[in-house]
């Protein structure tokens, strides 16, 4: 989730100045590249806006909340934030990993090791999330997907991309086999059946959640999180595509040398747009098409274009804040950004705790109490608190509290010179 420097560091003992290269040490605030915290900053926003829907229990309390105000709340944020954010993050994963591996190659001794021990750390910090704190996490996913990464750290540029086409490809034509074999054998999902098991999770989990005990809690945030990773080939499939392709961006050091990249960084916000907006526009039409006449061809245009609509739209969020970030005004005004996108798994973490205690029974007990629009003023709150609260801390210190933990972990050696207060 963020970038990290491998190099040369130079430490005083008893007057002498020794130099010890080949020590992995995390990147200085000075060294970091500003659109990049920006851009996570901006994930970390638009994920949270579409999590609160999650959180308050509003995204299946649907019939409560069929007010104009509400319905367009919701309608925007299906529209423009659902799944865009996810891909962005993703994303910014694999960037990540591009530029930690790069510079890990020039100094460290056994750099794909590291990169392991990074991931494991992540994914106990995953499972504690997933089992104790909010069962929608996403740290497991991307720890164990990017666990692959190394195989293509060598790779040319354009066999990196070819691997990316090639995985969807093959996604689409799994789902396609799967739903023309169920139509030649006639055993086509009842839909009144997923329409009675929808209804059957609805109720349990407004229950649960919102008048349980916090065993009964556990238990069904751990009974989710298994559930979902049930389906670990989808997510292996809608997730790893998205690592190669930011891979391939940081091998080819796009946001390193932006002015060098312009003409691309152009073509790709254009472009992202009008596929990103005919494909999220096109989901929709073909959701209601399958559920009137359930044919494999809809649920194949469904899957297609959620996946392309998402990373569509993702990528000219992404690209449009980086063109902004030119611009010395846009800049100052985005800057807060930064601030959150510097501590990203800190904040997230934040979110969580935050949002569950006020929604589910151990806390304030309000979950499916709160509709889409007021939902999106608390999250406009709650940004607004975590970026003064990254600002302070980065003021102080290098790292947030959960970076500290994951790089003192990854560079156990190096602990002592990790967080201490910065000086005036």
């Amino acid at each position: 989730m963020q970038e990290e420097r491998v190099g040369t560091i130079d430490i005083q003992i008893q007057g002498t100045r020794l130099n010890i290269s080949h020590i992995a040490v995390p990147v200085k605030a000075k060294e970091r590249i500003e659109v990049i915290d920006i851009v996570r900053g901006f994930a970390l926003l638009g994920i949270f806006i579409v999590n609160m829907f999650i959180f308050s229990g509003s995204s299946l309390a649907v019939d409560m909340w069929a007010g104009p105000l509400d319905t367009l709340t919701a309608s925007f944020v299906k529209l423009f934030f659902a799944g865009k954010f996810y891909v962005m993050f993703v994303f910014l994963f694999g960037l990540g990993f591009a530029m930690f591996f790069e510079r890990a190659k020039e100094k460290a001794k056994r750099p794909t090791l590291l990169f392991y021990r990074r991931l494991f750390i992540l994914i106990i910090i995953g499972l504690v999330h997933a089992f104790f704190i909010w069962s929608g996490d996403v740290l497991i996913s991307y720890a164990l997907f990017g666990s692959l990464l190394p195989l293509f750290s060598n790779r040319k540029h354009k066999t990196i991309i070819i691997w990316a086409v090639s995985i969807f490809v093959v996604f689409m034509l799994c789902i396609a086999y799967d739903d023309l074999s169920r139509m030649m054998a006639g055993t086509y999902t009842d839909m009144q059946q997923l329409v009675d098991n929808r209804e059957n999770i609805i109720e349990k989990s407004l229950r649960i959640y919102g008048q349980g005990t916090f065993t009964e809690i556990i238990a069904l945030r751990i009974s989710e999180t298994l559930l979902k990773y049930k389906g670990i080939f989808y997510l292996f499939f809608i997730t790893f595509p998205l690592l190669l392709l930011g891979l391939y961006v940081g091998k080819i050091a796009v946001f390193q040398k932006i002015e060098g990249n312009i003409a691309l960084i152009k073509k790709t916000w254009k472009w992202g747009l009008v596929i990103g907006l005919v494909m999220s526009i096109m989901k929709p039409i073909s959701k209601n098409l399958m559920i009137s006449d359930p044919y494999f061809f809809y649920d194949l245009i469904r899957n297609g274009t959620e996946f392309l609509g998402n990373t569509g739209l993702s990528l000219f969020f992404l690209t449009s804040i980086v063109l902004l970030c030119r611009n010395s005004k846009w800049l100052m005004k985005l800057k807060p950004l930064a601030y959150m996108g510097r501590m990203p798994l800190s904040n997230y973490l934040f979110q969580s705790i935050v949002c569950t205690t006020i929604f589910y029974n151990y806390g304030l007990g309000l979950y499916g109490k709160v509709g889409p629009a007021l939902g999106l003023v608390l999250t406009t709150v709650i940004l607004t608190i975590q970026i003064s609260i990254s600002k302070y801390c980065l003021k102080r210190y290098q790292f947030g509290p959960l970076e500290w933990i994951w790089k003192s972990l990854t560079y156990p050696a190096m602990n002592h010179l990790l967080q201490k207060p910065l000086r005036n």
